[in-house]
């Protein structure tokens, strides 16, 4: 490791002074502390101290390179891990499938599209909670090529392509709201942008109400017409009531339509992302695992990726989308691939990804003991030789509840390796939770500081 040696000046009734460059550390009210890398020389000429310091920062700018700005991202050199894939280049994960219990995968990220061996990164997408459920046991019945339209659950004409094929003639339709399945900070955004909208169109009603009334006042000033009296009467609660309206703002946010069908080999899905009511223009769905392929809700500015599973001879459509970025983040640490940008791989780019939610968005992505459950069941049916799960509780007792007895046989008896984080408590006395530092078969990991 490259060791550094320092110079400080101190300069006085210095108020401002600014540098880009980040291998000079400096404090404006007094001392200035530049980092020279080992064998760096500077001949530094007489000059005064302000002279002097603008000398030295211009010579570290052209002669000595900047530090590794990699390294502050993942330390692989600190883990050695950089070290061991260096001499083992096809010791990188390849041929290992870890399963990541979080908020669940974004399949458009970076990073997460192709392993380093060229095949696919995230192999499969499942929502342990339900809360990307949707009801689609609304059966109708069509023929595409006498009619192409159909009203959908939310009321809005839905245009269905011809070029679907459905044996026979049967679609299912349900909707989704988009607030069950948004995550936190998206559902605040989209909240407050929508409300500003509402406010600024709830004021242009209020001001021309007003303005109208106030005119027509004006024009009837000092008539005695008892009709005219009752006019400007009628005007005036009508803006009191448009004032009332404003205040009694309630979204209920953006309801996509969605629809269901067999087309003779799988279930198909098509969900109507931007509330237009075409869905020839969005892609048809099936199980991600069988096609690996994802569509994107783009209303109210929002963007948000999601995969489809179709559960119970199409009378369930599963949304599948992450809760939050945590997940995503986790599976970047674990097995990242930028082809075109190593420097900043994950552990094991050679990996293979299953992301399963765990983070119930109807409880701003927190768990619950059924989700986990199915969580382990995902994980047995993708084969996940890892699992990480970055999720944990308070807990008093070693080895106790149902979750922790079947991660317990996950890896006793299926031979799965299954590493949960030792939570952000302590260090001190009981602050590893569960199922980290509670269940025997588990390996727990922290970070001391």
């Amino acid at each position: 490791m490259c060791q550094c040696i320092y110079v400080s000046v101190r300069i006085k009734q210095l108020k401002s002074f600014n540098c880009t460059h980040a291998n000079i550390i400096h404090n404006i009210q007094a001392t200035y502390t530049i980092y020279l890398f080992q064998n760096t020389q500077i001949v530094i000429p007489t000059l005064n101290y302000r002279s002097k310091l603008l000398f030295i920062m211009a010579t570290l700018a052209q002669n000595v390179a900047a530090p590794d700005w990699t390294t502050g991202i993942m330390p692989k050199t600190d883990t050695q891990a950089q070290a061991f894939i260096e001499k083992y280049t096809s010791c990188d994960g390849r041929g290992v499938v870890v399963g990541i219990l979080d908020t669940g995968v974004d399949p458009g990220a970076a990073g997460l599209q192709v392993t380093s061996d060229g095949r696919a990164k995230v192999i499969d997408l499942v929502d342990a909670t339900g809360s990307g459920d949707v009801d689609m046991s609304t059966v109708k019945t069509v023929n595409l090529q006498e009619k192409s339209t159909v009203v959908g659950k939310t009321g809005r004409t839905l245009k269905l392509s011809s070029d679907w094929s459905i044996p026979d003639g049967k679609i299912r339709m349900g909707m989704k709201r988009g607030y069950d399945i948004y995550p936190r900070g998206l559902k605040r955004r989209v909240e407050k942008e929508r409300k500003k909208v509402w406010d600024e169109k709830c004021r242009t009603q209020v001001n021309t109400a007003q303005r109208e009334t106030d005119d027509f006042e004006a024009l009837n000033k000092g008539s005695k017409d008892e009709a005219i009296k009752k006019r400007i009467a009628e005007m005036k609660e009508r803006v009191t009531q448009l004032e009332a309206l404003s205040a009694k703002y309630e979204d209920f946010g953006p309801v996509f339509d969605c629809v269901v069908f067999h087309d003779g080999s799988c279930w198909r899905a098509a969900v109507d992302v931007d509330g237009s009511g075409d869905l020839t223009k969005v892609p048809l769905l099936t199980n991600f695992r069988a096609e690996r392929q994802y569509s994107t809700f783009s209303i109210d500015d929002a963007v948000l990726n999601f995969a489809c599973n179709i559960y119970d001879n199409g009378n369930v459509l599963s949304i599948v989308n992450d809760a939050g970025a945590h997940g995503t983040h986790v599976s970047g640490i674990v097995a990242a691939n930028y082809p075109d940008s190593p420097e900043v791989n994950g552990i094991a780019p050679g990996a293979q990804i299953v992301g399963i939610r765990i983070g119930d968005t109807h409880l701003g992505s927190m768990e619950t003991g059924t989700g986990l459950i199915r969580g382990l069941i995902a994980v047995l049916e993708n084969k996940c030789d890892v699992v990480n799960m970055s999720y944990g509780e308070p807990a008093k007792s070693l080895n106790s509840g149902t979750f922790c007895k079947f991660a317990n046989e996950l890896v006793n008896k299926h031979n799965v390796i299954f590493v949960a984080s030792a939570g952000n408590a302590g260090p001190a006395l009981s602050s590893v939770g569960a199922p980290g530092g509670t269940t025997t078969g588990i390996i727990s990991v922290g970070a001391y500081v």
